[in-house]
């Protein structure tokens, strides 16, 4: 099977990420008048969304950030926002977006609204900060779509993957270049957790019903018009219609490094199987996907939310490994590359940064002002939700979920 060149891609996405953290934007140098700010609006303004908003709240207060807008279809959350971040409400991220105060839209809505969100935002001339999964599991063409309206007007897409929120990555990916533990063949990377809590979100009010504070129909979107059901609405990420379960909500924070870190592309062949053996809801409560790339390696991700016992990350080379371990005794957790070769030592970098949702927006800031690419960029969330998206496929129709490297789609076998 044809390869496509990974070093290609990656000089265009994590080589320029790298570069915006070798030499950083100084967020306080320049900031000091109204003018000078970056608005900010926000776009879904439910439980994720306040992590957001504390942040920007912070660089508001540094003289960097200044919130302009929220919006949201159900009204107690739009009014909550609004109170937090002194920002103007808005019913319809449209009719957000018409605002010119805006510089970059934080969207936080549920999956299936990501990808029509972030290109009708970036089409408005705003640069994005969209939280993962870029798009829902069956939105590849539509990610593939936000990667291409953003090449085009040069705006900027920063993927909340707070994983990548690390500034190790650089010096990792020239050592594996370079061949410290030779050819990548074989990856293994999980999320274990005990209790759906994640998903199983709260519900405020019981007694929440469609109308003119909860609009279902904008809810809905493009997914199966189904009657209203207050757990659809609030617990969304237990729905089909509107998430994926493990995969595109855990999976993708574990997977996305070792896709950075080994310069990946687009897979070959995916498969996806588990199933939903203890909670009571349609997305799976155990997940695993293998996804094998054109002459290696073969990733295996797993995931389970009845067991916590954690499984490390491990990268394995045809001469050393890469593992995700405790450091100096247990004191410290990060990464150890082991060559197999004599004469060459055992590496310990701690991390630096990784899953910090600060640091993202911190680069995000940066880039805004040197346009460099940001740490999780467009370009490197596109082919990560392609073995991810492959997988919940396979698992969902029992078949292998295929690649073709011509036209860049999913078929299955």
């Amino acid at each position: 099977m044809s390869h496509p060149s990974r070093r290609q891609f990656m000089q265009t996405s994590v080589g320029l990420a790298a570069a915006t953290v070798a030499a950083p934007y100084v967020l306080a140098e320049g900031a000091a008048g109204a003018n000078d700010r970056i608005g900010v609006g926000f776009i879904g303004v439910g439980g994720r969304c306040h992590a957001h908003m504390d942040i920007v709240n912070q660089y508001t207060a540094a003289g960097v950030t200044q919130p302009i807008a929220v919006q949201d279809v159900y009204r107690p959350r739009l009014v909550a926002a609004a109170q937090k971040t002194g920002g103007k409400m808005y019913d319809t991220h449209e009719e957000l977006l018409e605002n010119k105060d805006v510089d970059i839209v934080c969207i936080a809505s549920p999956d299936h609204h990501h990808a029509y969100q972030a290109i009708d935002a970036i089409r408005a001339g705003k640069d994005v900060y969209c939280e993962k999964p870029l798009t829902h599991w069956s939105q590849f063409e539509l990610a593939k779509e936000v990667e291409k309206v953003s090449k085009e007007t040069k705006k900027l897409v920063q993927v909340g993957t707070q994983h990548m929120a690390d500034d190790n990555y650089p010096k990792i990916i020239e050592l594996v270049r370079d061949g410290i533990i030779g050819k990548p063949v074989h990856v293994q990377c999980s999320f274990f957790r005990r209790g759906d809590w994640g998903e199983r979100m709260p519900i405020p009010d019981a007694s929440a019903l469609p109308g003119p504070d909860l609009n279902w129909e904008r809810f809905l979107g493009d997914a199966p018009k189904v009657d209203y059901s207050v757990s659809r609405f609030f617990q969304w990420r237990m729905f089909w219609d509107y998430a994926g379960g493990p995969s595109t909500d855990l999976l993708v924070h574990t997977f996305t490094p070792i896709f950075c870190i080994l310069e990946l592309d687009f897979p070959a062949r995916v498969f996806g199987g588990g199933g939903t053996f203890q909670y009571n809801r349609e997305v799976p409560d155990q997940c695993n996907i293998i996804a094998d790339y054109p002459d290696g390696p073969s990733v295996v991700m797993t995931n389970s939310l009845s067991n916590h016992v954690e499984l490390d990350t491990q990268i394995r080379g045809t001469d050393g490994i890469i593992m995700w371990s405790m450091l100096q005794g247990g004191k410290d957790y990060g990464v150890r590359i082991v060559p197999f070769g004599g004469g060459k030592e055992e590496i310990r970098i701690p991390w630096a940064g990784q899953g910090d949702t600060g640091k993202l927006w911190r680069n995000l800031l940066e880039c805004v002002k040197t346009r460099e690419q940001p740490m999780c960029p467009i370009s490197m969330a596109v082919r990560v939700q392609a073995p991810l998206s492959m997988g919940i496929l396979s698992h969902r129709e029992s078949k292998v979920a295929m690649f073709d490297f011509e036209k860049e789609s999913i078929y299955m076998n």
